[in-house]
This record gives C-alpha cells, structure tokens and sequence, in this order.
C-alpha cells in the first residue's frame, strides 16, 4: 500500500511537472502563476505546494528532467573516458541534439529556456543553477579533452580549458539557432556537425604567443 501512496504520489509530481512546462510554454515563465499551472494540471494549488516550494521549485524541476540525463552521460565519461575519448564526445553530442530535434519535451524545455525565460525573480534564481550546471559541464569536457589529448586524439598544444569553451559554446549555439530558425534537419545532420567541429580540434593550431 505504502509502495502504491509513493507512485501515485511520484505520477501527481510529474503530472504537475507536465502542466507547468505546457503553461510555461504558451504564456513564458514571467507571466505564469501557480494557478495557471493547477488549472492546467486539473489540480489545486494545494496539490502544487504539497510537492514543490515555489513556481521557481518547479520550473527547476522540468529543466532537472531533460538536463540531468544529458549531463550524466558527460559526468559518465569524464570519470571513465577509455580509450577513445573524443569518440564518446561526438557520441554523446550527437546523441543531444537528436534528442532536441526529436522528442517534444527535450524541445519545449530548451524552448522555453532559451526564449520565454522573461527577467524575473524566478528566471533568476534558476539561472544561477543554470550557470553552475554549464560550469560544471565546462569542466568535465575540459577533462574528457585532456585525456583525448594524453591518447593523442588531440594536439599536445591544445587549450584544453579553451577548446572546452568553444565546444559547449558551438552545441549551445547549434540548439539556439536551430530552435529559433529550424533550416534544416537536425537529427540527421547532428553526426556531421559533431564531426566537423571535433575534426577541427584535431588540426587546432597553437596559440599565438604560445
């Protein structure tokens, strides 16, 4: 019975979870209120504050769903890289933005993050675990790309720190635009994409001065 309380308990979490991202989705986060969100839900604002704090509480909840599988897969490959590395970062980086191009919540998330996130307080206090999130990104590609430069995938000059800079730089960049223009299939061209810019790092030159 305790087993069916804690489902049934998890399944209205998720259920309010799926409201607020629609509702966040359709009005942006600024102009969303709790209300909109139990209504959308079916439930009360009882129901919402049973499971989360605040409208910040849930919203960082839907963006905790879509980016903490993603960035397991990097924590998962900084902590065991093996043997080819760069190979599992074009791996994993394909393996993003297919799931932006091709599951619905991935790209709503990312849609809602990226162009109806209104400054406000809640759009601040998520963005600053936003921001702690992509530094801790930043770092684990910075380790990946250091040992994919000590198996010589990479030149010995590289600037790991720099290169993972402009690597999370170019994945950020290809789901804003692509989010925002939709020129092209994304799915099927991730695997180039990928390629393309971790084949350039292959050939980085040295640093100027260095």
């Amino acid at each position: 019975m305790a087993r069916r309380t804690k489902e049934q308990a998890e399944q209205t979490r998720e259920t309010l979870i799926d409201a607020a991202e629609r509702v966040f989705h359709n009005k942006g986060v600024g102009r969303a209120t709790l209300d909109d969100i139990a209504n959308e839900a079916g439930m009360t604002r009882g129901a919402i504050y049973w499971h989360f704090r605040n409208k910040a509480d849930i919203f960082t909840a839907m963006c905790d769903r879509v980016a903490l599988p993603m960035q397991a897969m990097l924590t998962a490959l900084a902590r065991e890289p093996g043997d080819d590395p760069l190979g599992g970062l074009i791996s994993n980086g394909i393996t993003i933005l297919r799931q932006v191009a091709e599951d619905p919540r991935t790209m709503r998330v990312f849609e809602i993050m990226m162009f109806k996130t209104e400054r406000c307080d809640v759009v601040a206090e998520v963005m600053q675990k936003e921001a702690d999130r992509a530094s801790m990104c930043r770092s684990e590609m910075t380790r990946v790309l250091e040992a994919a430069k000590a198996r010589q995938q990479l030149p010995s000059h590289l600037d790991c720190d720099l290169a993972a800079f402009a690597a999370c730089s170019f994945m950020g960049g290809c789901i804003h635009e692509w989010l925002e223009f939709r020129e092209f299939d994304l799915a099927s061209r991730a695997e180039w994409l990928l390629i393309t810019f971790f084949g350039g790092l292959r050939h980085a030159p040295p640093m100027p001065g260095a």
